[in-house]
């Protein structure tokens, strides 16, 4: 069992014939640990470890960062006839992803974190979509930064586009509900909603905040279009009495029946109350903001 291309040729390219002989054995070996699992794509889950074996000797890093990539997924420790570096190597990776303590990790650890996150990232279509702006998100705000002062500008930014990219995909709840904005302002709307939704960690806070913005849709349409006729207060109180029921433990299903039914009635009060449309729109702010 040899190591497949593109690894093989990599690091036969600068590393010598001893080392490549050293890194054939770690990849038979994590070959045989990871035999019979498969990743989310349905790809053997070798796949994953090769790929990330392949980043890091594609930056021509030395066997044992390179083995360490080949190996860090693999059950139990590392065995010792791979050595103490790269036992090191994938018991700081393990530390660092249960402390999530970049400060106190070796470069070493980081350029294996960043290795294996780019190949997260490239293959990032097959996992939840939840999971996914989360994932891209730190990405963002700590990884990228990390490529950085390590000097890794090629890592830093493809792991920027990818990241960048999985958060600007629209929802497809926000794009349906955006229809409803005038179309020269509904790409911006819409790209802030995504940000703010991807920052929320549980699925209750982006159910809420999904609700809200389409209880509130119309009515900002309204204002965005700059046309305001009197009308009654009933309509500011309808939507306090949906904000109130949305901010309670409400479950995903019962958010989308909610959101269904309320947006319903909102959209016909709204279509002659631009006042009250501002004010029930001040009011969803104030509750997101909570």
């Amino acid at each position: 069992m040899t190591m497949p291309d593109p690894l093989a040729a990599a690091v036969s390219s600068y590393l010598p014939a001893e080392d490549v002989r050293f890194l054939e054995q770690a990849y038979r070996f994590a070959a045989e640990s990871h035999q019979g699992q498969v990743r989310k794509s349905g790809d053997p889950y070798i796949t994953h470890p090769v790929a990330v074996a392949t980043i890091l000797a594609e930056q021509r890093c030395g066997k044992d960062l390179v083995g360490a990539g080949l190996l860090h997924d693999t059950a139990g420790p590392v065995p010792e006839r791979f050595g103490a570096p790269i036992a090191d190597l994938v018991a700081g990776l393990v530390r660092l992803e249960d402390s999530h303590d970049i400060e106190s990790a070796s470069d070493g650890v980081l350029r294996l974190k960043l290795a294996d996150r780019l190949h997260n990232l490239r293959t990032i279509a097959h996992v939840l979509p939840a999971r996914q702006r989360a994932k891209s998100a730190e990405t963002l705000r700590i990884l990228v930064p990390v490529a950085e002062r390590l000097d890794l500008t090629d890592v830093s930014r493809e792991l920027s586009a990818l990241a960048s990219g999985v958060l600007r995909r629209t929802p497809r709840v926000l794009a349906a509900a955006a229809i409803l904005l005038p179309k020269s302002v509904r790409s911006r709307w819409v790209a802030e909603w995504t940000g703010e939704l991807a920052a929320l960690p549980t699925r209750r806070g982006r159910a809420g905040f999904v609700a809200g913005l389409t209880i509130a849709m119309p009515g900002l349409a309204r204002t965005l279009r700059r046309t305001e006729r009197s009308g009654g207060n009933y309509v500011l109180s309808a939507g306090a009495i949906a904000a109130t029921f949305l901010n309670t433990g409400l479950t995903w299903p019962a958010a989308v029946v909610a959101v269904a039914a309320l947006a319903g009635l909102a959209a016909v009060l709204f279509a002659g109350d631009g006042t009250a449309a501002k004010r029930l729109r001040a009011l969803i702010e104030a509750w997101r903001r909570r």
